[in-house]
């Protein structure tokens, strides 16, 4: 087939466009960067809910059949909206076909109409058709793996895709091809315990307290404020364990970049925890950067948490006035140290009317807020998620035998009284 691609120009997440491009092209299809007439569909690779904004422009610009794919299509209510076939899952079994009747009538395949529980998202993966993708002259990227082995309840990656990590014997002949070039390689993936030879690890806090790392970054979720709700979310960090985790990069020489997510616990649970980490680092005295990263909460579909939707409190979503207070805090007993600040709850409000759009009348009028979300205040932005009726979207996951489930009594919130 003869598919256009006009993302292909672009440099913003070429590792996933460059994966797109030799795979379909290793069975045969032909992929260019401009929309001719000759042209039997138009690809769109969704990585995330701020690209809706480009697939909106392609529908008014083109006519030809839009497919789209990437991590987004997960989200097919939404995505099939501006296209006319919504790929879920990779991009290998979709590689294999070879007619529009083909995609459109696979079980991987979202098209309008079609039961929401008959799609069984692809999973396939042919590491060995992974290719080293050089984005810039002295560095490239390699996907190492995708999904999560780790469940926790606000994370759409660990439940919407299937747990699955590229060999180690790929990644280590990636990163010598890449050292014989002089070629900076940065692998792409949730989490690797072993030592691949990167200067940047993503590790859950329980593998690096139990592997030794040489210098360089680690990156590592902490995730909420309080040791309780941290164990009902899926990440049973204790505050020692923390303290373990400061004292262990001092004694290695890392530096640490630690993701954080604020909007469920309230503001005086976070000036707790960084009255504990400032006590913390006062006897540890870091000499490495600790990078506290932040962003706030997006209750998405898929997620054990979708279903406590109904429950958001905006007064809980944190802004730079009280990330700049920590930051003053932490400062006054070490000099290492950065705190970022996350985007406000109108951001976010408007990332979950966009992505739980089931129709047209209601995702134009999320689109029709861009410029100007920030100008709402944040109970008024709440108050639209539920007025546009996107609320209403039912809880979807994924189930054991690969089909999408759809749980029409998801909708109501669990009681949280066990981890206020």
């Amino acid at each position: 087939m003869i598919y256009a691609m006009p993302q292909l120009k672009k440099k913003s997440r070429y590792m996933t466009y460059g994966v797109i491009k030799y795979v379909l092209e290793h069975y045969g299809h032909d992929i260019r960067d401009e929309i001719t007439d000759n042209i039997d569909a138009v690809l769109y690779s969704l990585a995330d809910v701020m690209d809706m904004r480009g697939l909106r422009r392609l529908r008014e610009s083109t006519s030809l059949p839009i497919i789209v794919g990437g991590h987004y299509a997960f989200f097919f209510w939404s995505a099939i909206i501006y296209s006319d076939i919504v790929w879920v899952g990779e991009i290998f079994d979709f590689a294999k076909l070879e007619s529009l009747p083909d995609i459109a009538n696979s079980v991987h395949s979202y098209i309008p109409g079609r039961e929401w529980e008959s799609i069984i998202p692809s999973t396939h993966i042919d590491w060995s058709l992974v290719p080293i993708v050089q984005q810039h002259n002295n560095s490239a990227y390699y996907w190492g793996g995708v999904g999560c082995k780790n469940k926790c309840k606000f994370c759409a990656t660990s439940w919407m895709h299937q747990h699955n990590e590229n060999t180690l014997g790929n990644i280590r002949s990636a990163r010598e091809i890449c050292k014989r070039h002089s070629v900076y390689l940065m692998v792409v993936s949730n989490e690797y315990v072993v030592d691949i030879g990167s200067q940047t690890r993503d590790m859950l806090a329980v593998d690096y307290l139990n592997t030794p790392v040489r210098g360089g970054w680690v990156r590592m979720g902490i995730e909420f404020a309080g040791e309780t709700t941290r164990a009902w979310m899926g990440k049973p960090i204790s505050n020692d364990e923390l303290y373990a985790v400061f004292q262990k990069s001092k004694v290695e020489n890392v530096a640490l970049r630690l993701f954080h997510i604020s909007g469920y616990e309230s503001i005086d649970d976070w000036h707790a925890y960084f009255g504990r980490v400032a006590r913390m680092l006062s006897v540890v005295q870091n000499t490495r950067l600790i990078h506290f990263n932040f962003t706030n909460l997006q209750y998405q579909n898929y997620t054990p948490l979708y279903r406590n939707r109904w429950s958001i409190n905006p007064e809980y979503y944190i802004s730079a006035r009280e990330t700049k207070a920590w930051y003053d805090k932490l400062r006054q007993n070490t000099s290492h140290i950065l705190v970022g600040k996350p985007s406000l709850f109108q951001h976010v409000a408007y990332r979950m009317g966009i992505e739980l759009s089931t129709e047209l009348e209601q995702i134009e009028y999320w689109f029709s807020l861009y410029t100007k979300r920030n100008k709402y205040s944040a109970n008024d932005m709440y108050k639209s998620l539920i007025t546009t009726g996107v609320f209403n979207t039912p809880y979807v996951r994924t189930s054991r035998d690969g089909h999408l489930r759809v749980d029409v009594t998801g909708g109501e919130p669990e009681l949280l009284d066990s981890v206020v």
